[in-house]
C-alpha cells in the first residue's frame, strides 16, 4: 500500500511543481527589478532576493546572485555578471524555480522526530561505487513522506539516475532540517 501512496503523493507533487514553476517563469521576470536586500538563512551573508509579496519563488538561501562558493558567478549565461538580469533570472526562474517552496510543509518533509525506515541499499549517490537503489519512508505523527533513489552505473563516469519526491536519507535520522522534494530522472548523468 505504501507503493501506490507513494506515487499518488509523487504525482501530485510533480505536477503542483510543474504549475508553480510555470508561473513562476512570469513571477520573477517580473519581481526582479524590485529585488530587496536581505540576509542568507544558510549562512548569514548579505543577498539580494524577491520581495516578500512573492516569498515563495525566491531563495532564501543563496538570493538571486548564486550560491555562497561563488560557482554560479563563474558559470552564468554568456559570462554575464551574476548581477545582470539574465543571470539572476536563469538562476531563480530556470535553475532554481520556486526555492522557497522547501521551506513549506507541502514540499518539504519534517525529520526531527520522525522514524526513518528504508528498503534496498542504506546508502545510495550519484557516484562511482555508490549504486543501488532505496524506497525511503518518513513517518511522523501518522503522516508519511516517500522517496525514492535509483542510481545503476553505465560506466565509471555515467549512470542512469532517477530521485522522486522527499530528499530524506537513512542517515537523516536524528537531523533537525526539513528535506525537500525533487524529481529527478536522468539517463545519462555524469559522475
Amino acid at each position: 500500500m505504501d507503493y501506490i501512496k507513494a506515487v499518488l503523493q509523487w504525482t501530485f507533487l510533480f505536477v503542483a511543481n510543474v504549475i508553480l514553476c510555470l508561473i513562476g517563469f512570469v513571477v520573477v521576470a517580473i519581481a526582479i527589478p524590485f529585488r530587496v536586500d536581505g540576509k542568507s538563512l544558510s549562512d548569514g551573508r548579505p543577498i539580494k532576493n524577491l520581495p516578500k509579496c512573492v516569498w515563495l519563488f525566491g531563495n532564501d538561501y543563496d538570493g538571486l546572485l548564486g550560491d555562497k562558493r561563488m560557482w554560479w558567478a563563474a558559470n552564468t549565461p554568456f559570462g554575464l555578471p551574476a548581477d545582470h538580469f539574465i543571470s539572476m533570472y536563469t538562476w531563480a526562474a530556470l535553475r532554481n524555480p520556486v526555492n522557497n517552496k522547501r521551506f513549506t510543509d507541502m514540499f518539504s518533509c519534517p525529520v526531527e522526530g520522525s522514524t526513518i525506515t528504508y528498503k534496498g541499499k542504506e546508502n545510495v549517490r550519484d557516484h562511482a561505487g555508490e549504486q543501488g537503489w532505496q524506497f525511503v519512508t518518513t513517518e511522523n505523527n501518522g503522516k508519511k513522506w516517500y522517496g525514492f533513489y535509483l542510481v545503476h552505473l553505465w560506466s565509471d563516469k555515467r549512470a542512469f539516475v532517477i530521485r522522486l519526491g522527499y530528499k530524506t536519507e537513512p542517515s537523516d535520522a536524528g537531523s533537525t532540517e526539513r528535506q525537500g522534494m525533487t524529481t529527478k530522472i536522468n539517463l545519462y548523468k555524469s559522475i
